[in-house]
């Protein structure tokens, strides 16, 4: 009889974004997408009495995947709610209300921002998925999916196989708040257009909750010259301007860009940033994806909390297993 249950996304948009056009990332098809779930579904079947739960979805992704998968464990459809339209969001309450335990996503920062949006009550597992993978686990996926159902398994406390992720909390002039898990940029568009930052010219200030030297991205800028871990409990606030030598950095895969750092200084949780458009306005890039609109003159206070989702650690889930 099954007793956990696992739930897991994959982002079907997930790979298709401008980055990997303006540089040399390889496009990620469905059927690829199908052989990331067979892997991760090979490791969660090694391990008795675990079904896996999939959202619906209106375009018949995820029925397509259980029809290509189905067979290595039990595959379990939630249906959607009538009239929603899709989203990561709607996606993770719908597993966790269905049962899961733990969620299994695969994407990149922009969709686990998405799962971090949602508020998930049970601890999730980010596998690398799209362009930018900061916030995910880029180990085997076999691995990461026999990590998820052995922490179910073993009935593990998460606390000690895994850690809260760090959030931006951005304050928006009409009170709203939106969330980013590793970086917000103020940029010089005033429009969202394509949503992905990928033209280094564009960027004029980066408030960091990791900064990571060997990871493709906007975290990536400060990743040389200020890194910031996962683990440290602060950030770091990021000038750039045109006047100065440049920093060079991976904003995608296979692409290279120049960025003038003409200040550095560290976060402290809970410390407020502001990030102020200019006189023709200016757009918020949230996770590398241009999301909020500015207008001229107006600010957007950044502050970095520990308070995201509790994120799982497959390497400490699997040798937690070896030292039982």
């Amino acid at each position: 009889m099954t007793t956990h249950a696992i739930g897991l996304i994959i982002n079907p948009m997930a790979g298709r974004d401008i980055r990997r056009l303006v540089a040399y990332a390889s496009l990620q098809s469905s059927p690829e997408k199908a052989l990331v779930a067979r892997r991760i579904l090979a490791g969660i079947a090694d391990v008795p009495d675990v079904e896996v739960l999939l959202p619906e979805d209106m375009q018949g992704f995820f029925a397509w995947i259980q029809s290509e998968v189905g067979g290595q464990v039990p595959i379990r459809l939630v249906r959607a709610p009538a009239g929603s339209d899709d989203s990561t969001v709607l996606w993770v309450n719908m597993l966790v209300e269905a049962g899961a335990e733990t969620l299994v996503v695969v994407g990149g920062d922009g969709t686990q921002r998405n799962v971090a949006q949602a508020s998930p009550r049970v601890p999730v597992l980010p596998i690398a998925g799209g362009t930018n993978n900061v916030a995910c686990y880029l180990g085997d996926q076999t691995a990461a999916g026999y990590a998820a159902a052995r922490y179910l398994a073993g009935g593990l406390d998460p606390a000690e196989v895994g850690n809260r992720a760090k959030l931006c909390h951005v304050s928006l002039p009409n009170g709203h708040e939106e969330l980013a898990l590793i970086d917000v940029a103020l940029t010089r568009q005033n429009y969202t257009g394509a949503m992905a930052v990928w033209d280094p010219d564009d960027v004029q200030a980066l408030v960091l909750a990791v900064a990571d030297a060997v990871r493709p991205g906007l975290s990536n800028v400060g990743g040389y010259e200020s890194p910031v871990a996962s683990a440290d409990d602060f950030g770091v606030h990021l000038t750039l301007g045109e006047d100065g030598p440049p920093t060079s950095a991976v904003l995608a895969p296979g692409l290279m860009a120049p960025f003038v750092i003409q200040a550095a200084r560290r976060v402290a949780f809970d410390e407020p940033v502001l990030l102020t458009a200019g006189p023709d306005g200016a757009t918020l890039a949230l996770d590398g994806e241009r999301t909020v609109v500015l207008k001229p003159d107006e600010t957007a206070t950044v502050r970095i909390r520990r308070d995201g989702p509790l994120v799982l650690d497959p390497a400490r889930i699997l040798a937690h297993r070896a030292r039982g």
